[in-house]
Parts: structure tokens; sequence; C-alpha cells
């Protein structure tokens, strides 16, 4: 009897290690890593996301996605969805989004060619909180929300991990 013990000891561990991974494997909440500048001051690089699987009819402007890009999953907010009207101006060759233009002065631009882009259906135009270095829709356009599988829950039961610390606007 003793010495099917330790078989049966062994055999709960590994029965109980393997209940609990099949747990984390199905549920539908998953840890991220975000890497890199591009969503800044929101997410800094190298903080723990918790993201939940989203369908394409909870989209919403302003929630933060995870986008299934052929390079890699990247995280940004969606800015415009379908349907949504974009003022846009041709510089240099290139269009360019006026929401994030300022002038540097207060006088009239003059001799600029602008237009009214409106976000095709079925896509969403994304864009990073950190828009100097943000790679985003100025870049590569439109997204299709079928690249879109994922919707960030929160990221503060990880910040605590972080060494810069927790965002101001949570101590309010």
């Amino acid at each position: 009897m003793l010495g099917l013990q330790p078989t049966v000891a062994t055999t709960m561990k590994v029965g109980a290690a393997f209940a609990l991974a099949s747990a984390l494997y199905l549920q539908p909440y998953r840890v991220m890593v975000v890497m890199g500048d591009s969503m800044e001051p929101s997410y800094s690089s190298h903080s723990l996301l918790l993201v939940e699987p989203v369908s394409p009819d909870q989209l919403a402007a302003g929630m933060v996605v995870i986008v299934n890009r052929k390079s890699g999953p990247i995280v940004k907010r969606i800015a415009y969805m379908p349907g949504d009207v974009i003022q846009q101006a041709r510089v240099s060759g290139q269009w360019f989004d006026m929401t994030y233009m300022r002038p540097a002065t207060g006088k009239q631009l003059t001799g600029i060619t602008s237009r009214r882009f409106v976000v095709p259906p079925n896509t969403v135009y994304i864009l990073g909180d950190n828009q100097r270095v943000s790679y985003d829709s100025k870049h590569f356009g439109c997204v299709p929300v079928s690249e879109i599988r994922e919707k960030v829950c929160d990221q503060r039961p990880f910040d605590i991990l972080c060494t810069k610390g927790c965002p101001a606007q949570w101590s309010d």
C-alpha cells in the first residue's frame, strides 16, 4: 500500500495541473504584452494587457483593440467607424488626416487640396495614441473588421508589475 501512494499523489498532481491548464486555455481572456511606444501614454511598452474576444457588431469608436496584421498583432484605438467622415489634406502627394494637423501659426492655409474621406463598410480607421511614432491607418489605410478579434479589457490588474507605476487617472 505504501508503494502506491506516490503514484496516486503523482496522478492527482498531473490531473490537477491538466485541469488548470485546460481551464486557462479554454477561458476567453488572454494576457498580451505591449511592444513599442505607439499607445503611450495610455499603454507603455512592456505593459501587460488583459484582452477578450470581441465580435464585429460590438466594435465602437474609442475602443482599444488587437488587430491581427500579417506582420503580427498590433494594439490600436478605433478612431472612426464605417460611414464616419475624415477630413484629409494632400501634402507632398500624400493624404494626411486633418484631425492631428496643427498649423504653426494662425494663418489660413492656401493652395492645399482637401477631401472628405468616408470609412468604407466593414472597415475601421485605427490610430495609436502616440501620433508621433504610431504606424496605423494613416500609413496603411482602413482595417477590415475581420482582422479584429479581441479588445482590451483592462490593464490595471497587471500594471502593479510595471516599474513606472499606475497612471494618474486610477487614483481618482
